[in-house]
């Protein structure tokens, strides 16, 4: 990863929609160690010598021992414990790097459950939060698959909003421990799991605690195995707690901090989950490609014809935007961990600190991730055509086990809002000067605009201007709803949602930009298959902030104001045409070649 030096402007989560971001604050994945690749090999190489030989009887669970056999396989490996320090028995890489074997382990959903849920949710809690005498008992243990471990937040009344979650623990004085009953509910991992992290309202507390709580504390029940629409090989049980004593020393952090751990665990999971959802859909390309190359109609390969390479290019260039994210986002959350600690704040302080400061990043590559993957795969099985309707071949699987990832880690329908809502908290805190920059904007209105062309032919100068009109037009929208509807605002989720669209679109195709044009500075030359997805991106990006702008101001402007506004918003998404047609079928010849 990057090294850290006093001359770096170090980047705050969020403010991307305010500065101009260039090159140097973007990673791309060539940019990872040999050590890192060798990594990410040897997790692809496990996943292909012992996971895809037995996807179907883990799919089928026809050997409820072999999940767990696999993950002290993977323990033994030393996959568990990448980014846990050494001291714990782990090996420690910069978060970025995970992010690889995220990606890896994904391509195959039959494992990815049981060994993501290990490594993120499961470890994190104690990993970020977890005292030393915690981490000494717990992490050895969790890193080399010895014990198994999940994360118990969700409850029958109790998903979104889980701070009114009714598990209680009662404190017993005379015992130094916590009574704990509750239920709990779609716990992946919860029938081969050791460990339970519990989250529960400590008597009357308003907000939750968490707790490490061990199986054989006794009390502790499952329920049967869910009967699910996909993700069928990992194991989902309700779990039941009926009077399970708790040793006091089991509370993980303080007393009442445990939803603030709830969330920030979360964050890592969703920035994984961004990861994951680029392995399944690079893998539900490839496989369709290759489909789509051997199979023939009208005496020629399907992969020749228009239609079908028109959808092989929106998915290639939608995935090359994904992973432009994910990464960006991933290399931020190291910069910041290196700039916490050079200023001397403890590294697992740190660790959760960096995390905390980019949730707004991590939910943008869950949101965007997950509908990226489901984009893909449903294209796949279109390719297919009626054999991507059946469980002979690979699509139906796929398609059925990527529909959770809109779910996991908080439905995106919540996450969009959480994006909003986290971006204005900052805006409150002073961290980031939102309604400064949409006051400038605002007052850019009101100024003769400037029609003319930019006068640049270059790719990337055109690029760059269009970006930063994306910004304004975000910042219009942005800054007028939480002008006219204030403190009303947290009740217009539509508008939430529709500036949280926004949002997303405008960090993912400045991601998308800045990689492309960092790969060209780096090689001396322009791909012109990369410049081509860069120019999709730009062009779908622009479309979605038109739409999704002028839905948002219809809901909370009128008349003259409203005309003045939608001028506004038509001058900021202006971009010179081009034949998106022919730049499809550069980017899907070329795909469709690769995989030949």
């Amino acid at each position: 990863m990057q090294t850290i030096t006093n001359n770096i402007q170090y980047v705050k989560g969020g403010e991307f929609i305010l500065k101009d971001s260039t090159t140097q604050d973007m990673f791309i994945t060539s940019e990872f160690s040999q050590e890192h690749h060798l990594m990410a090999e040897s997790v692809r190489e496990f996943i292909k010598q012992y996971v895809e030989p037995v996807a179907d009887i883990l799919e089928n669970k026809q050997d409820p021992e072999l999940p767990v056999k696999l993950l002290e396989q993977a323990g033994e490996m030393g996959f568990l414990g990448l980014g846990v320090p050494e001291e714990y028995g782990g090996y420690e890489v910069p978060f970025g790097a995970t992010l690889l074997m995220a990606e890896e382990v994904t391509k195959r959903p039959e494992f990815s459950l049981t060994i993501g849920v290990q490594t993120s949710i499961g470890i994190a809690p104690i990993l970020l939060y977890g005292n030393s005498s915690q981490k000494n008992r717990y992490l050895p243990k969790l890193v080399t698959g010895e014990w198994k471990c999940c994360y118990c937040l969700t409850e029958p009344d109790a998903g979104s909003d889980a701070n009114s979650a009714k598990t209680k623990a009662i404190y017993l004085e005379t015992e130094n421990a916590y009574l704990v009953n509750g239920q709990k509910m779609w716990i992946t991992n919860a029938g081969i799991a050791n460990i339970f992290i519990v989250f529960a309202k400590v008597e009357e507390d308003k907000n939750l605690s968490a707790f490490i709580i061990e199986k054989d504390f006794g009390g502790l029940s499952l329920g049967n195995e869910e009967d699910k629409m996909g993700i069928r090989a990992s194991s989902t049980r309700q779990v039941f707690l009926n009077d399970v004593k708790v040793p006091a020393e089991n509370m993980l952090g303080e007393r009442g901090q445990g939803f603030k751990i709830a969330l920030n665990v979360l964050n890592t999971g969703r920035i994984k989950l961004g990861a994951g959802a680029l392995g399944l859909g690079k893998r539900a390309l490839a496989t369709s490609i290759k489909y789509a190359n051997e199979r023939k109609q009208f005496g020629a390969s399907i992969s020749s014809f228009g239609a079908i390479k028109h959808k092989i290019a929106k998915m290639a260039s939608k995935l090359y935007a994904l992973e432009a994210a994910v990464y960006r986002t991933g290399n931020d959350i190291d910069k910041k961990y290196e700039e916490l600690v050079a200023q001397g704040m403890p590294t697992e302080e740190a660790k959760s600190a960096c995390i905390s400061e980019f949730g707004i990043e991590c939910a943008i590559n869950k949101v965007f991730g997950s509908e990226v993957q489901g984009f893909v795969v449903d294209e796949g099985v279109q390719i297919f055509g009626g054999m991507g309707f059946s469980e002979d071949a690979p699509m139906a699987r796929m398609y059925r086990d990527s529909r959770i990832s809109r779910i996991f880690e908080g439905t995106n329908e919540i996450n969009r809002m959480l994006i909003v809502d986290m971006l204005l908290k900052k805006a409150m805190n002073g961290q980031l000067d939102l309604m400064g920059a949409a006051m400038k904007v605002q007052q850019e209105l009101m100024s003769i605009p400037d029609f003319s062309h930019n006068g640049e032919d270059d790719l990337f100068a055109n690029a760059e201007q269009v970006l930063k009109q994306l910004k304004k037009a975000t910042l219009m929208v942005a800054g007028a709803g939480a002008q006219k509807l204030m403190m009303k605002i947290r009740d217009e989720q539509e508008v939430l949602m529709n500036v949280a669209d926004m949002l997303i679109n405008v960090y993912v195709f400045e991601s998308t930009f800045l990689k492309t044009q960092k790969i060209a500075e780096i090689t001396g030359d322009i791909n012109p298959i990369e410049s081509a997805m860069m120019q999709v991106c730009m062009h779908e990006t622009v479309k979605n902030i038109r739409d999704v702008g002028e839905e948002a101001l219809f809901a909370f402007v009128q008349g003259e104001e409203l005309k003045m506004m939608l001028m506004a918003l038509k001058r900021f998404t202006k971009v010179e045409p081009v034949n998106l047609k022919e730049l499809r079928r550069e980017i899907a010849d070329h795909y469709i070649e690769k995989v030949r």
